[in-house]
């Protein structure tokens, strides 16, 4: 990641804006569709509204974005999920499939609940290209978090899909972690106390706790671009762009006829990037998130910080 003025200020010119893209993202998430089955307490989604009817990307727009990224050759992770359950919709496999062709290189993931996880649904998403698969155990609606449930769960998972499960970590009370052996995807499944470890995503979720007052810069505007399935981009994951409290932390709505670049290179973008630099109390949905945290003491951390003396809070 190189940190030029472009990445402060707002671009306009499309060279320069795709030169600040190819050069800082390399992680982009992009949501297919929106229906997810669940509500599950530490998500913005308990409040159902994520049930239906599935609204899918615009074809134009799936084409633009996965077409911008084959231009600079994006060699870095794509998540063709956020918010919803990937799986719910089959039409993931055409996705995961368009994806993978046009770029060859590039680290294609998923993130799952496993609630429509099938033998042969895994031989379809091995076959599409997928390289990356990681599937989140989730409790019973109400129910408080279990290890003796997320083991349960994870042997359900992997029976019904005809293979064995190698354990990894166990934390009681806090997480277990294990991974699933394939030939072509990694595949990882966890349960964690999302509570008490979780994050309450920008504000959106009440009975999340994050830290009591966020303090450290983060690189997540710098690297990452986000993409729900209605084209709203926002700075990060944390963000939901369809719920009425985060509305105004989009920064941009993408178009099938314009370059992405220019959304993650705009005046809206570089204000976050702004507000992300230094050490010092940060506001509205960032006050209490625990996530894009960089090493202490790593190069990018002390470049972040150092920029904050050039770009004092706004």
């Amino acid at each position: 990641m190189i940190l030029t003025q472009d990445a402060f200020s707002g671009v306009s010119d499309l060279d320069r804006a795709r030169q600040l893209f190819r050069t800082n993202v390399h992680y982009v998430e992009f949501e297919t569709h929106s229906y997810c089955n669940r509500r599950c307490g530490y998500c913005p989604n308990v409040s159902g509204d994520r049930l239906g009817p599935n609204q899918r990307v615009d074809d134009a727009l799936f084409d633009r974005v996965i077409g911008d990224l084959r231009e600079i050759d994006f060699r870095g992770v794509i998540v063709l999920s956020n918010y919803n359950e990937p799986l719910s919709d089959p039409y993931i496999i055409t996705r995961i499939a368009q994806t993978r062709a046009a770029l060859p290189d590039a680290n294609i993931q998923i993130y799952t609940n496993g609630d429509y996880l099938t033998a042969d649904l895994l031989d379809q998403l091995a076959m599409a290209g997928l390289n990356y698969m990681h599937i989140s155990i989730h409790m019973r609606p109400d129910d408080i978090y279990s290890d003796a449930y997320a083991i349960e769960r994870m042997t359900e998972i992997c029976g019904r899909v005809g293979r064995g499960v190698k354990l990894g970590t166990l934390q009681p009370g806090t997480i277990c972690a294990a991974c699933i052996p394939h030939n072509s995807i990694h595949i990882e499944i966890r349960a964690i106390n999302y509570w008490r470890h979780g994050s309450n995503r920008g504000g959106s979720v009440e009975d999340v706790a994050g830290p009591q007052s966020r303090m450290q810069a983060c690189h997540y505007p710098f690297s990452r671009f986000t993409i729900g399935h209605s084209g709203r981009v926002v700075p990060c994951c944390e963000i939901r762009g369809d719920r009425p409290e985060h509305a105004h932390n989009v920064i941009g709505q993408l178009r099938a006829d314009e370059p992405i670049y220019l959304v993650y290179a705009n005046a809206a973008a570089a204000r976050w990037r702004r507000s992300m630099l230094g050490t010092r109390p940060r506001t509205g949905p960032c006050a209490h998130c625990p996530s894009g945290v960089l090493p202490s003491g790593s190069p990018l951390e002390k470049a972040l910080i150092e920029l904050g003396t050039h770009y004092p809070a706004e």
